[in-house]
Order: structure tokens, then C-alpha cells, then sequence
């Protein structure tokens, strides 16, 4: 997996962000904290409030073995209010659309505080530490992996990690705190989706 596919490429919002004004971008993390406070508070999402969560990212086919295809990841997840749902992102003319194809109930009197201990808000600001790195705590080199807040359809906070169409990489602070939020999140969808798929085959 040297390169990826153009319908393989980060569907995070780098341009869009690069952008809105100054003005916007100064009301989203406050508008984001307040969110996932109440979602807190309330034990459990906030209506209209989705967590994103996806990744697709491989190994260098350098590093394949001559009998094996390169190692992949490629999942997408939303958590709503009730339910988490396994997704598929469509790239129709330059332009992301997310379908939901499979959803199971999900209780999320925790996913605020695990966003919020995750120190999302403080990885956006990007005052980390260190080198840049990427997918900290993968076996990954190439891809991208993200996580999004939305909320009524408009992302108000967006973090990810790109090495496809280009480089976007956190320093080495932040990288680890965002690696493990993603874990953490992602890691609740795949339990729950797991056994459900086994009952399928």
C-alpha cells in the first residue's frame, strides 16, 4: 500500500478549515466544551451532537512480506445520542458523504468524559511537545485517522492525523493523547460491532 486510492483520501476538513476566518474558528472550542459538558452533565450525548470517528492506514509495501498484501485498517464510526453506527464515506466529486449501514444501541453516559479526559479540546489548540509524529501506538505508516465533533451536520472540532494526500501530524504530546482517544472510542464501536458480525456469518 504505497499510495492510497483517491476515494481512500482523508475525508478531514484541512481546506475547509484553512478556510474560515479567524472569527469562526475562535467560537467553535468554546461552543465544543460547552457541548460535551452538558453531554456529561446529562450522561449521555447531547441531540443533534455526533462524535466521527475513522481511519484507513496500511503499511509501507516495503514492509509487506513477499506472500501477504500490506496491512490494513479501515473503519468509520458515529456516536449518536443512543446508538453507535458503522459507517461507509462515499467521495463523490471531491465531496464526502457519510452513510450509515449498520447501527446497534450504545449507551454513551461516558463518551463526553472520555472525550473531554482525552483532552480533546487541548489537541486542537496544538501547544503540544516535541517532534511531529504520527499514529502513535499503531503498526501503521501510511493513511489517515481522524476523530470529528459535529454538531447539526457542521464539524465544530477536528482532529486528525494525514499521511495520503498530504502531511498533517501532531507533536509528539498531542499525538499520544490523540492515539489513545482514538482507541478509546474506536475500541467501544469494534467491541460492540464484533460479536454482532460473527452472529452474521
Amino acid at each position: 500500500m504505497a499510495t492510497l486510492s483517491k476515494a481512500e483520501e482523508s475525508p478531514s476538513r484541512i481546506h475547509a478549515d484553512q478556510s474560515r476566518s479567524k472569527n469562526e474558528k475562535s467560537h467553535e472550542l468554546p461552543a465544543a466544551r460547552a457541548l460535551l459538558e452538558e453531554g456529561r452533565s446529562s450522561d449521555s450525548l447531547p441531540a443533534g451532537l455526533v462524535i466521527r470517528v475513522g481511519a484507513c492506514l496500511g503499511v509501507a509495501d516495503s514492509l509487506a512480506s513477499e506472500h501477504r498484501a500490506p496491512e490494513e485498517l479501515k473503519e468509520t464510526w458515529e456516536f449518536t445520542s443512543h446508538h453507535v453506527h458503522r459507517v461507509v464515506i462515499e467521495n463523490v466529486k471531491g465531496k464526502n458523504s457519510y452513510h450509515r449501514v449498520e447501527s446497534l444501541p450504545f449507551d454513551t453516559k461516558g463518551i463526553c468524559n472520555d472525550y473531554l479526559d482525552g483532552k480533546a479540546i487541548e489537541i486542537q489548540a496544538k501547544k503540544g511537545q516535541g517532534p511531529e509524529v504520527g499514529f502513535m501506538g499503531t503498526k501503521y505508516h501510511l493513511g489517515w485517522r481522524f476523530i470529528e465533533l459535529v454538531w447539526n451536520e457542521e464539524t465544530i472540532l477536528d482532529l486528525h492525523e494525514n499521511r495520503a494526500a498530504g502531511l498533517c501530524l501532531y507533536r509528539e504530546s498531542d499525538a499520544r493523547a490523540f492515539g489513545a482517544l482514538y482507541d478509546r472510542l474506536a475500541s467501544q464501536a469494534r467491541v460492540l460491532f464484533k460479536p454482532h458480525s460473527a452472529e452474521a456469518d
